[in-house]
């Protein structure tokens, strides 16, 4: 699909409630937006593909450029994204149809979904289901966590063992989550301890516009020689995402050893406050990381700076979604705790032509990737 169909693009995006004032010019410019914004090949849109019934469009899929990285070269590839057919057509083969004429468009290509169904539909199609991304959530107000969030509608945690149940419906009785609180503030304050004064050589900064392009460049170059699998953190790339277009979103916690860039978090506030399984608590997000392997400080100083970031805009819980293997001892004893995760990444690399590893483990992917925190 094109400019040409901006009409139907528009009707779309309206019906589907994405923008309810998009108009068949607000769609050329998104269209146009996205070639002359592409960041790997300037000028290039990304493949988007469409179904109509008639002259209606009623199914829609694009498409993220990015670049994958192998421990040793880059592959061009795509992230599937904006997968959506409208209501009244979800009983019909239409979002396999999408999926199936995408994949004929692209070749290395990922995704991160969280529903079940184009989980199904991506495997049933050639793309393998690496298994879902860790989460890990720091507890920023454990008394009020207590008191609001109603643990019996998370899915995840409807197996509690009887007497663990037990224990979480007393600790919510306001007198006892306070005093529960205090006690898991106190546990976490003493976990992270020992690492506050590990980075007392590094500087950490929160700032609302991301470092100069050859010290990001600088980070990734160092952060890439122990990754195998992972989506680019350029400079370019990360300016990108986060500063173009984002109107001002995110914020940035950097740690620096001297002019040295060795640490960066990009945080982002809560999306929603209405969904009820989350009890009206306010979430901020820990969106992307790039890390240098050399400096195993780093990560403690850029969490505490996303620590004070949320603590200081009354957020009651950080959430940090990734894969890596690596990163769960650390980020645990910065007080982290693990929790299921709800997106997947699905990778399709046709032949393994790109030597990607099939080990979720080994890569480094975040909520940050193929827009996973717009969800």
């Amino acid at each position: 699909m094109g400019e040409a169909d901006a009409d139907s693009i528009a009707e779309f995006i309206r019906a589907a409630a994405w923008d309810r004032d998009a108009t068949a010019e607000t769609a050329r410019e998104m269209l146009r937006s996205a070639a002359a914004e592409n960041p790997f090949a300037p000028g290039e849109a990304p493949p988007t593909v469409g179904v109509f019934m008639g002259t209606r469009l009623v199914g829609y899929v694009t498409t993220i450029p990015t670049r994958f990285w192998n421990g040793r070269e880059y592959a061009a590839a795509h992230w599937l994204k904006g997968w959506w057919v409208l209501e009244e057509y979800r009983n019909s083969p239409i979002g396999f149809l999408l999926l199936k004429e995408m994949l004929k468009q692209v070749g290395l290509v990922a995704s991160m979904p969280a529903a079940l169904l184009p989980r199904r539909l991506s495997e049933a199609l050639g793309m393998r289901d690496l298994g879902a991304v860790r989460d890990y959530v720091a507890p920023l107000r454990p008394g009020r966590i207590l008191r609001k969030l109603d643990f019996e509608r998370l899915e995840h945690l409807k197996g509690l063992p009887v007497a663990l149940s037990l224990a979480v419906r007393v600790a919510r009785i306001p007198p006892c989550a306070y005093a529960a609180g205090a006690l898991v503030t106190l546990g976490l304050t003493a976990l992270r301890l020992p690492h506050a004064f590990a980075g007392r050589g590094l500087t950490a900064r929160l700032g609302e516009r991301l470092p100069d392009e050859a010290a990001l460049d600088s980070l990734w170059a160092r952060a890439q020689r122990t990754l195998s699998s992972s989506a680019t953190r350029s400079g370019a790339y990360l300016r990108w995402r986060y500063e173009r277009g984002a109107h001002g979103r995110y914020r940035f916690a950097t740690a620096w050893r001297g002019d040295d860039l060795v640490g960066l978090a990009v945080l982002a506030p809560p999306q929603r406050l209405d969904d009820l399984r989350i009890a009206g608590l306010a979430i901020g997000s820990v969106v992307d990381l790039v890390l240098d392997p050399d400096c195993p400080a780093a990560l403690s100083r850029v969490l505490a700076v996303a620590r004070r970031w949320g603590k200081s805009a009354n957020y009651d819980v950080l959430l940090l979604t990734a894969s890596r293997r690596a990163l769960k001892g650390p980020l645990l004893r910065a007080g982290y705790i693990q929790a299921p995760g709800n997106i997947h990444l699905l990778v399709r690399d046709p032949g393994a032509a790109h030597g990607l590893s099939p080990d979720l483990g080994a890569w480094m992917v975040t909520r940050g990737d193929a827009w996973g925190d717009h969800l």
